[in-house]
């Protein structure tokens, strides 16, 4: 009975022992061993690769496993090749309590040194997708739970070989940690994990917060720091249509996911920090960036799945560096970033079921960014350089129709000063902007500007301040236009060739500007210029500069009406318009300074009349200008009512032309003008007031181009008795004539008052002093000098002339009285005689009987000759012919005696006949009875008459006429 208790015992000590010997015996030997192999045989049946394992070892009594050195790799893989995975060591602590806890459950699981090597073939498909056997079971996972779970030291080789660029990347080492982790449905918190991985070029990766199957869910936080941008553009290229390099960037956040849920997916992040640097964007194959971005940073960024919306409060982006080229056919350079693709341009919309997308950004801030601008569309090509350039906006969202607010500013080529503020519609781009323009250099954009080839624009700033009115699409009727202020200042244009200043002003404000288009219309409340300058100079050729300055290289264009322009005042203060005349030697110029006034009401209208009110000074404020009327600069010839006064001048500054035309220099002389132009329907009417004061010639010139009159005597015969010359010249004629031109006109008219001045000067005074032009001639009868009434009359009226006109000399002829005055001299000296032997009432020779007179003369002969006269047949043969004309013997005694007295005269005469000296002193007493009648007002200058003995009488009706001469 002892020996059966005994071995019964023996049995109940010994069998446990035993089974626990061959549990131990499978567990620490045996398991490992079978494992190991159906591993090995696992891995190469059913997927088809080799497995290598280092040491296996188990504990069946804590149930704890450990492998290590384990890898799997291709079978035909080479040495030194990497395996698909591998693992440094792992350990498995799996607990006994699973069996009544109705879950496995693993105290521990460690997983040092793990490695994988995932690679996404060309046909898209994942390698270590062939290490994952297809599942035949589709019924829920099995309850897993596992306390904590350690993956340390680990690594990933990923490439992808389906993308244009087959990228490639390494994260390691890699850090993992699960805690109370469990398949089956839990508390809904899961399991606690935390992720940490680094990349190969310093990129780092960190993952937190709770994770849990049943139900599929996940929420904590999620960082990454120093991606690289090239990385993630590999991965992603063919998703951008541009390429990304350079620079990095860093991601933080919290997210809350959940599948399955009763409201469906579950799925919301909130970034607490997204931000990147140094990122430059290309054009796909260039090798230059087309934008650098400095810095992007996005804050509050927010996104629900449930909500469909996604939100952030602010983007920044700071440092963009880029180019915008617009080239020749219009083409945009930036655009290049976004090719169309057939594909794009046919895809139709997306749609989602559902509610729409809601997306609002708070801000978007553009800070610190330099553009470079080049206009390649014009010639020469323009080129702006924008920096410190900062812009933003705020409420962004998809809601297009809603205005966005827009601030900006910019500083233009490192001079201009640009700053925008307003209102713009994204869905039509149409908008209000206060813009705000400071220092622009007209040479900046004189692309933009009329063509003058002639011209160069050496200086000038434009400035601007006002409402810009953008009209979008044009559906709702709006137009582009721009109300505000304007200026340019220091501006200045020159002529090309030889530098000269043409037209410039020191600042020009423009006030009350609106511009607005369809139609095209401008109007401007004021504009004020100070110290304008403008040139109008004959060139050499004797052409006008501004006809050549102003030719535009292109042609005009017709395309559509002309733009209407209202400009209500124009204010010039202290300018200067200058005229210069390089035709002439020496040079001519004469400037009409300290210009002042306004034009008030310009406008393109056809009945518009714009009123001129001008003053201003030629050489000095002596000289006063006056410019005043009305017309349409843009219809001048429909109706213009101008009038121009210039008082004052000095003459001698008009040497040049003097010298040149007239033959002499002025030595002093003052000029006043009144010009008045009346054009109504292009019938013009002009009248020229011109009046010289004091006009004195000085030294004559060498010119061949002087005219051949006189000119000394025109001015003298033009001058009146206070020095002045007065002319009026008026032109009438129609702008339609091809050959009516003014001034031509004006001249011509001058030159016939000259040279009817000059070649009729007595006719000319007597257009003056009526009655003076029939001084030019004084009859006097034979041998007398005595004046006649109409002479008198007529000397008289030249006197009054020369009195008026005190440059005039006058010349009379003083010649020796002509030949034939001798006979008459004598007869009149017999007739004297025999009158003196005569007693009683006195009367003429010829009232005397015929023998009478005989008596008379033969008395006179007996006295001359001493004897008694001895008379020819030739008296006694007229006294037969007179019988033979049977008259009656008292007619024959007549005619007898009538012969006598004639013999007798002849026979006397040469006793009575002047001397040479005689006739002299005839001639002079007849000059000297003009002389007496012309200065016998005592009004007359006697040094201004000059008794020429020069000059002699002419015959004239019998009797002698002197022709007096002026000079």
């Amino acid at each position: 009975m002892l020996g059966w208790i005994r071995r019964r015992l023996l049995w109940v000590i010994v069998l446990p022992l035993l089974v626990v010997g061959l549990y131990a015996l499978a567990g620490f030997w045996w398991l490992p061993r079978f494992a190991r192999a159906e591993a090995t045989d696992y891995v190469r049946e059913e997927l088809g690769k080799s497995l290598s394992l280092g040491d296996l070892r188990f504990n069946p009594f804590t149930f704890r496993a450990e492998a290590t050195a384990l890898a799997i790799q291709e079978p035909a893989a080479t040495a030194g090749q990497k395996p698909l995975v591998a693992l440094r060591r792992a350990v498995i602590d799996f607990q006994v309590s699973s069996l009544w806890k109705g879950a496995w459950t693993f105290r521990e699981v460690t997983l040092d040194g793990p490695y994988a090597q995932a690679l996404v073939r060309a046909d898209g498909s994942l390698n270590l997708a062939d290490l994952v056997p297809p599942s035949k079971d589709d019924g829920p996972p099995p309850d897993v739970l596992i306390a904590h779970l350690v993956v340390a030291d680990g690594a990933i080789d990923f490439a992808d070989h389906s993308r244009r660029l087959q990228p490639s990347k390494r994260l390691a080492p890699i850090q993992f940690e699960l805690r109370d982790f469990r398949t089956a449905q839990g508390n809904g918190k899961g399991g606690g994990f935390q992720l940490a991985a680094t990349g190969d070029q310093g990129e780092r990766f960190d993952w937190r917060g709770q994770l849990s199957l049943r139900p599929f869910a996940s929420d904590g936080e999620l960082g990454a720091a120093n991606l690289q941008v090239d990385t993630a553009y590999a991965f992603l290229s063919e998703a951008l249509p541009f390429e990304v390099h350079g620079g990095r960037f860093d991601v933080a956040g919290r997210y809350r996911f959940a599948a399955g849920t009763s409201a469906g997916t579950l799925l919301e992040a909130a970034l607490s920090r997204a931000q990147a640097s140094g990122v430059g964007v290309r054009v796909r194959g260039e090798t230059r960036n087309a934008a650098t971005l400095g810095e992007i940073a996005l804050a509050g960024a927010r996104f629900s799945l449930g909500k469909r919306e996604v939100a952030a409060d602010r983007l920044r982006v700071g440092g963009l560096r880029t180019a915008l080229t617009r080239e020749a056919n219009g083409a945009i350079s930036l655009m290049r970033l976004f090719p169309s693709t057939p594909e794009a341009a046919s895809a139709p919309a997306a749609t989602t079921p559902g509610p729409a997308w809601r997306f609002n950004l708070g801000e978007v801030a553009l800070e610190d960014a330099e553009v470079d601008v080049q206009d390649r569309a014009v010639r020469p090509a323009s080129r702006f350089h924008l920096q410190a350039l900062t812009a933003s906006t705020r409420g962004v969202s998809l809601d297009l129709d809603k205005p966005l607010p827009i601030a900006a500013s910019a500083t233009v080529n490192g001079k201009t000063r640009l700053a925008v503020q307003g209102e713009v519609v994204p869905a039509t781009v149409a908008g209000r902007l206060q813009l705000d323009l400071t220092g622009l250099p007209l040479r900046d954009v004189l692309a933009y500007l009329p063509d003058f080839p002639a011209v160069e624009l050496r200086s000038g700033t434009l400035g601007a301040n006002g409402e810009l009115t953008l009209p979008g699409d044009g559906k709702r009727g709006a137009a582009l236009a721009f109300n505000g202020e304007g200026r340019i200042d220091g501006f200045s244009l020159l002529e090309r060739a030889s530098k000269r200043q043409v037209v410039a002003w020191e600042r020009m404000d423009i006030g009350g500007l609106r511009y607005a288009q369809a139609p095209d219309r401008l109007q401007i409340a004021r504009v004020v210029m100070r110290k304008p300058f403008a040139i109008v100079a004959v060139e050499p050729d004797r052409t006008v500069n501004l006809s050549r300055l102003f030719a535009s290289r292109a042609p005009a264009s017709s395309s559509g009406p002309a733009m209407a322009v209202k400009l209500d005042d124009l204010q010039l203060e202290n300018g200067t318009m200058a005229f210069a005349d390089a035709s002439m030697d020496p040079g001519f110029r004469a400037d009409i300074a300290a210009l002042r006034g306004h034009i008030r009401g310009l406008s393109t209208a056809p009945s518009a009349q714009a009123r001129v009110d001008l003053h201003g000074q030629v050489v000095n404020r002596y000289s006063p200008v006056e410019i005043s009327g009305t017309l349409n600069p843009f219809a001048y010839d429909e109706r213009t009512d101008l009038k121009m006064s210039f008082r004052n001048i000095d003459l001698p500054i008009f040497n040049p032309y003097s010298g040149r035309f007239a033959g002499y220099a002025i030595a002093k002389g003052k000029l006043s003008t009144e010009l008045h132009y009346q054009i109504d329907h292009r019938k013009l009417q002009a009248a020229h007031h011109v009046v010289l004061d004091q006009l004195e010639w000085g030294e004559a010139t060498d010119s061949q181009e002087k005219v051949s009159l006189p000119i000394r005597l025109a001015t003298s015969l033009l001058k009146n008795r206070q020095g002045v010359i007065d002319l009026d010249l008026p032109v009438n004629g129609s702008l339609d004539d091809p050959s009516f031109r003014v001034w031509p006109i004006v001249w011509q008219i001058l030159k016939n008052i000259l040279v009817k001045a000059v070649t009729a000067p007595f006719d000319f005074i007597g257009s003056l002093f009526k009655g003076a032009e029939q001084a030019r001639y004084v009859d006097f009868a034979a041998g007398s000098s005595e004046l006649g009434e109409p002479a008198r009359t007529s000397l008289g009226a030249l006197a009054k002339a020369l009195v008026e006109r005190p440059a005039l000399r006058l010349d009379i002829p003083a010649g020796t009285a002509l030949e034939g005055e001798a006979e008459a001299i004598a007869g009149q000296r017999l007739d004297a005689a025999m009158l003196g032997r005569r007693e009683g009432e006195p009367v003429a020779v010829a009232a005397l009987e015929a023998g009478e007179q005989r008596d008379l003369l033969e008395a006179l002969y007996r006295q001359q000759l001493g004897r008694k006269p001895d008379i020819p047949e030739a008296a006694e043969e007229a006294g037969r012919e007179a019988d033979q004309d049977e008259l009656d013997r008292k007619a024959r005694k007549a005619a007898r005696q009538t012969a006598e007295v004639a013999w007798l005269r002849q026979a006397l005469l040469p006793r009575y006949r002047p001397g040479d000296d005689e006739l002299a002193a005839l001639g002079r007493a007849r000059a000297n009875a003009v002389q007496d009648a012309l200065l016998a007002g005592g009004e007359v200058d006697p040094t201004r008459v000059f008794i020429d003995g020069a000059k002699g009488p002419a015959a004239h009706e019998g009797g002698a006429r002197l022709e007096l001469g002026l000079e």
